[in-house]
């Protein structure tokens, strides 16, 4: 791995399509990293339908039948799968006395590094070993020994390894060796095995130490027009498109501002004005606010800003990693434990962080980690965060019960279970009807003459729009707006920041109202 974060190439290697041998490797960065047991085209191909003999010929077909039947569904008789454990089962160490495991199996993937025609011009990603693999499968069609030249330039890396950022590489690499030769032939002729073989090893070296790659090839034996070709190539981070943000949502600091500000490379968009560093003036106030506690809406009444304003500052700040994005906390919240839970099991990167960040840099010392960690198996049965603790007698001195959710639903350990009130009767409690949304007015109300009456509604009018009167009457009927946002699609973190209200309050308003089920989802 490299400053920049790029994952390091492990192997790149330049598979093709041979006339007679079938599929062949002919050149890989390092030297035989890459384990392919070469035979002719007539003993690995499993279309002819003919019957090899011997013990290599036969495990050959079966071999090739085993992958074909994998992929269409088809089972293997008893004394089929016993003539194919050997292939299943490679010794660790191949002849060299290498260990093969650190080699790239290229017979277990090859029907996907030489696919179907389907398959030609897509990125494709294959897991083989130790190894993920990446490739972007060429087919030139022109005058060859079967009218069509197939090729695949393949990179591969750790298994564990984030690829992102390399599909636009591997594409790119793929369509230039594809111009190259339409153009000069580099991939048919053989005069085209030397500058290949440099542009890869180059290839690797500059992409793993620097990130990007510029070079010329040397052409001038192999097409006169294209005697220097210049290839430019460089990696990009890759940012997953911003998440879609609500009223509700709390925007939690993952990263240091102030040290952001010295570090310019690190996080958001800046301009260097002499020493000094200006920042975006809306990202200057909005940053100001996040405090892990305030929401969207919170923030945008605090700064005064536009809400759809404050949105969109914050999604600049989500693409490149500065924030996340959790629920409102509250001791009614409902959570759910997810599986990823399990990967605080055998990770002490993750341990250390949910111990540091819970307990306040790990000054606490109340709790152990081993307790702490196994708090995450306790969250179950859909109960709120106050029976939980409740049921598990916490001492809420010991830690952060905020912080601790807030890591949860952060690291996708903890789900938020929602709730979503639904009206079943459109009558209010105590006989009263629900308002209209909308209708005409009677002819003797529209027809007021008195103007006092008239400055009195205009008052009551002025009052009605602010939120906290708007969402219910003094008779306890809730108002058409807010009965329109009780059919499933919106909870109570969502209506309660609409109307400026705790969810408790609108709680209470619900059940005065009467008529409303809830559903946990």
């Amino acid at each position: 791995m490299i400053d920049s974060g790029f994952p390091e190439i492990k192997v790149v290697f330049l598979a093709q399509f041979h006339p007679d041998l079938g599929p062949i490797v002919p050149i890989s960065v390092p030297d035989d990293a890459v384990d392919l047991e070469q035979k002719t085209y007539s003993e690995t191909s499993s279309m002819n339908g003919d019957d090899h003999q011997g013990d290599s010929g036969e495990a050959t077909t079966v071999g090739h039948n085993l992958a074909l039947g994998s992929l269409h569904g088809s089972r293997l008789t008893s004394n089929e799968q016993d003539r194919v454990v050997h292939l299943i089962k490679r010794p660790n160490q191949n002849k060299n006395g290498n260990n093969a495991d650190d080699k790239i199996d290229f017979n277990s993937m090859q029907t996907l590094v030489i696919p179907k025609i389907t398959l030609f011009e897509r990125l494709i990603t294959a897991h083989t070993g130790k190894h993920k693999v990446m490739c972007y499968p060429i087919a030139v069609e022109g005058n060859y020994q079967r009218n069509v030249l197939i090729f695949n330039m393949c990179f591969a890396f750790d298994i564990d390894a984030d690829t992102k950022c390399y599909g636009p590489v591997v594409k790119r690499v793929g369509c230039l060796l594809k111009e190259l030769e339409i153009g000069g032939k580099l991939l048919s002729n053989p005069a085209g095995q030397r500058p290949l073989r440099r542009m890869m090893q180059q290839l690797v070296t500059k992409l793993n130490t620097h990130g990007e790659y510029q070079i010329e090839l040397d052409m001038r034996g192999i097409s006169p027009s294209l005697a220097a070709t210049g290839v430019s190539i460089k990696l990009f981070p890759h940012y997953e498109s911003p998440v879609d943000i609500k009223a509700y949502h709390v925007p939690v600091r993952i990263i240091d501002f102030g040290l952001a500000r010295l570090k310019s490379a690190q996080t958001v968009y800046q301009t260097h004005v002499g020493d000094d560093i200006i920042w975006d003036l809306l990202l200057e106030r909005v940053i100001r606010y996040i405090d892990n506690v305030n929401h969207v809406a919170s923030i945008a009444r605090l700064t005064q800003v536009r809400e759809e304003t404050v949105v969109l500052a914050l999604k600049h700040l989500d693409y490149y990693g500065c924030i996340s994005l959790v629920d409102i906390f509250q001791f009614s919240n409902v959570y759910e434990v997810q599986h990823q839970a399990m990967r605080m099991f055998d990770n002490a990167w993750l341990q250390r962080e949910c111990y540091s960040y819970v307990t306040g840099n790990g000054e606490a010392g109340d709790i152990s980690m081993y307790e702490l960690i196994g708090l995450f198996a306790t969250v179950r049965d859909r109960r709120s965060v106050a029976e939980w603790i409740i049921e598990n007698r916490l001492n809420l001195k010991r830690f952060d019960v905020r912080r601790f959710v807030m890591f949860g639903v952060m690291y996708g350990f903890l789900r938020r279970v929602y709730c979503y009130p639904i009206l079943r009767t459109v009558s209010a409690a105590g006989g009263g009807e629900v308002p209209a949304e909308s209708g005409e007015p009677d002819n003797d109300q529209s027809s007021t003459t008195d103007g006092k009456s008239a400055d009195k509604d205009s008052e009551t009018d002025d009052k009605a729009k602010s939120p906290a009167n708007e969402a219910a009457s003094p008779e306890g009927v809730l108002e058409p707006r807010v009965l329109q946002m009780l059919d499933g699609t919106h909870h109570l973190d969502e209506i309660s920041v609409i109307i400026d209200k705790d969810t408790l309050a609108l709680y209470e308003m619900l059940e005065a109202h009467g008529g409303v089920e809830y559903l946990y989802l």
